[in-house]
């Protein structure tokens, strides 16, 4: 699904619920692993005939609905069944119905799952569909010849789409709410049946799907409003308001982070009229990596790239917001997996960072973020790993121009990088794709402490903001002054404009610089597509 006048976090906000966040749920089950732990109690045991029937029911059930999705990282079944009976003293002739209970759980997740991936195929297939219809009236507004009268009728119908589509989400929501809750009560009934009849607590809360509800999002909405009025004294209005207030609210939702907060730091800088707002995620692809010389797992991110992403759900977050001239740098929870494949012990570390901007915009962020697991002399610049910290790092360069916001500079070979510019009008910019050197799970040990080019011109961005500034001693160019990210609390500004100077995006990218921008990238990153005008966007609308 792309949407490009419809705006997926407006639906979220007035259908009163995210159907892609409970389907997410679902679907962080892991069904093959609970059946795979049920097939092992089954198989140690002395099966009865009753046993043997409720699980092969339920392993039917479990085969017809499994997609073979997910399936990695497997529960070591002998082992367990070799700690259930020695430790818990569990007979043999109980072990085969420990397998039928399971298999049960595994069957209704896996149809669960099922049913939520098919509920949220044929959402997204509708609201494609309004999306299209959406732009062509879109297209039909821009005809200099039309009545009044008809523009009325195009704003009547537009609306008659906006509607369609909130209502289908809804439904969608509520749909998948009854699928989870259904499931759930499955889940619960055979939980309490294995601990209050077998006096057995399986290892499988990593792969149930069932993550507790999270805050109503009526209050994750005043949380945002209470955010973005700390730091602008007033309550967010327009797209980019709330987009900027989802980024400054350090309140996490996903039960793993238990209730931790997020680490944000931010600078004010001079506001570019037109140009949005620049959403910047690093994320891990991979469910859990070993991040740390300590060889302990974290828990990852478990997705791909999404142009819709959560703030919270990255390691680092940064955002531009060039309407309201704030600069946000987010630091995310980490979680450590337990043996089991549990969330387990949680740890914030607390980003570092400078902003400089140039008279035409541009802003220049340095950034370090250090997994606060990992030993302190692993992002020590001045220990053993000095010019190869382990800690996700960079120096990005972002230059508005007529067609929205470019890319330079250099990071981290690891983790992946995501970046778009979402336009007041309502269409959204994918500005660079930039994937980790790896998909290992040891990634991070071997891949952070080096680094690669992004854009076209990579570090030659830099020159305007090495050479902005002048030596009054010496008489020479030197570095703009760079204004440090503090607390939300006490938010540091870019230095004033001198007088008679303006901020025009439309005169920045020409001469060699535009032929630059124009080459082809040398480096593994996905070059950004073609810009999209900004269109009317009547769900995100200013």
């Amino acid at each position: 699904m792309h949407l490009r006048y419809i705006s997926k976090a407006a639906l979220i906000m007035f259908a009163g619920g995210d159907p892609w966040k409970i389907n997410a749920t679902l679907q962080s089950g892991r069904p093959a692993q609970i059946s795979n732990l049920a097939k092992a109690f089954h198989d140690a045991g002395r099966s009865t005939g009753e046993a043997e029937a409720a699980f092969n029911l339920a392993r039917g059930r479990f085969e017809q609905a499994w997609t073979h999705e997910n399936d990695e990282n497997p529960i070591n079944g002998s082992a367990e069944v070799q700690r259930t009976t020695t430790s818990l003293r569990v007979q043999a002739a109980q072990l085969p119905k420990i397998g039928a209970d399971l298999e049960k759980v595994a069957a209704a997740l896996a149809e669960a799952q099922r049913s939520g991936r098919g509920e949220i195929s044929t959402l997204e297939g509708a609201l494609q569909d309004l999306d299209n219809q959406v732009g062509e009236a879109v297209e039909l507004e821009k005809n200099p010849q039309l009545t009044a009268s008809e523009r009325q009728l195009l704003d009547h119908y537009i609306d008659g789409l906006e509607k369609h589509a909130i209502d289908d989400t809804k439904a969608s929501v509520a749909n998948l709410t009854r699928i989870r809750d259904q499931y759930s009560q499955q889940l619960h009934t055979s939980m309490d049946n294995l601990r209050e009849q077998d006096s057995y607590d399986p290892p499988i809360q990593a792969f149930d799907g069932n993550v507790p509800e999270s805050p109503s999002q009526d209050q994750r909405r005043h949380n945002q409003i209470e955010a973005f009025k700390q730091v602008f004294g007033r309550e967010p209005s327009s797209a980019a308001d709330w987009e900027t207030a989802a980024a400054l609210d350090s309140q996490t939702y996903d039960s793993k982070f238990n209730g931790a907060k997020s680490e944000i730091r931010v600078v004010r800088i001079r506001p570019v009229p037109g140009q949005g707002v620049v959403r910047v995620s690093q994320w891990i692809e991979q469910r859990d990596v070993t991040s740390s010389l300590t060889g302990n797992r974290d828990l990852g991110n478990n997705r791909g790239a999404d142009q819709h992403f959560d703030p919270e759900d990255t390691k680092v977050t940064t955002y531009i917001d060039y309407e309201n001239g704030l600069v946000i740098l987010r630091q995310n929870p980490s979680v450590e997996e337990t043996p089991t494949g549990a969330p387990g012990t949680v740890k914030v570390g607390t980003p570092k960072g400078s902003v400089t901007q140039l008279a035409d915009g541009s802003v220049r962020i340095k950034y370090d973020a250090g997994n606060p697991f990992a030993p302190s002399i692993t992002a020590d610049t001045n220990g053993p790993f000095a010019g190869h910290t382990i800690t996700v790092n960079g120096d990005l360069a972002f230059t508005p121009g007529p067609e929205g916001v470019h890319v330079n500079g250099t990071r981290t070979d690891y983790p992946s990088l995501e970046a778009y510019q979402d336009f007041p009008g309502g269409s959204t910019r994918t500005l660079l794709i930039d994937p980790a050197q790896s998909t290992s799970s040891v990634g991070p040990m071997f891949n952070l402490p080096f680094h690669h080019d992004v854009g076209p011109l990579g570090g030659r961005a830099f020159a305007p903001f090495d050479s902005g500034g002048w030596n009054l001693k010496y008489d020479v160019p030197a570095p703009l002054p760079a204004t440090e990210f503090g607390p939300v609390t006490r938010a540091p500004s870019i230095p004033l404009l001198p007088s008679g100077v303006e901020v025009r995006p439309d005169r920045l990218l020409t001469g060699k610089l535009l032929r630059c921008l124009r080459s082809p990238a040398q480096h593994h990153s996905t070059p950004a597509p073609g810009a999209q005008q900004p269109g009317r966007h009547p769900l995100s609308s200013n």
